[in-house]
C-alpha cells in the first residue's frame, strides 16, 4: 500500500499529513477543550487561548509541509480538516442541546480562518523545507 493519497489531483504524503494533523488536533483539543473551559469567556485570558489555538494550527500546517516533498500548500491546508470536523461535531451537539450562542455564520468564518492559518503554515513550511519542490505540485 502506497504512502500517498490522491486529493484534488495532487499526491499527498500520508505520513506528513498525519503528523501535521495530529499536532494541530492535539493543540486544538488540549488548549481549546481543557484550558478553554477553565478560562472565563469575557476575561483577557481568552485572547491567549485563541492565540494558542491559532499558533497550533499554523505549526501543524508547517509540520506537514516540512515533511512533504511536494504540494506543500495543500499539505498545510489539509491539516485543518480533523480540527474542523471535531469543531463542527461539538457545535452540532451544542445546538441540539439548545445552546443559543451557536451561529452558522460564525462556524463558517471560523472554518475559513482555520483553513487560512493552516495554509499559512503550509506556505512557511514549504518555503523553508529541506525537501525543495514545488509549493503547488
Amino acid at each position: 500500500m502506497s504512502g500517498e493519497i490522491l486529493i484534488f489531483g495532487h499526491r499527498i504524503d500520508r505520513d506528513a499529513w498525519l503528523s501535521g494533523s495530529l499536532f494541530s488536533l492535539g493543540v486544538v483539543v488540549s488548549v481549546g477543550l481543557i484550558i478553554g473551559n477553565l478560562v472565563d469567556r469575557d476575561g483577557g485570558n481568552s485572547l491567549f487561548v485563541t492565540a494558542a489555538i491559532s499558533i497550533g494550527l499554523v505549526l501543524g500546517g508547517f509540520v506537514a509541509s516540512w515533511r512533504a516533498s511536494r504540494a506543500h500548500i495543500l499539505h498545510g491546508m489539509l491539516t485543518s480538516c480533523p480540527a474542523l470536523l471535531i469543531g463542527f461535531v461539538f457545535q452540532c451537539i451544542r445546538m441540539v442541546r439548545g445552546v443559543r450562542s451557536v451561529s452558522w455564520l460564525s462556524l463558517i468564518v471560523v472554518s475559513f480562518l482555520a483553513i487560512s492559518l493552516a495554509t499559512l503554515g503550509g506556505v512557511l513550511g514549504g518555503r523553508w523545507t529541506p525537501n525543495r519542490g514545488s509549493l503547488f505540485e
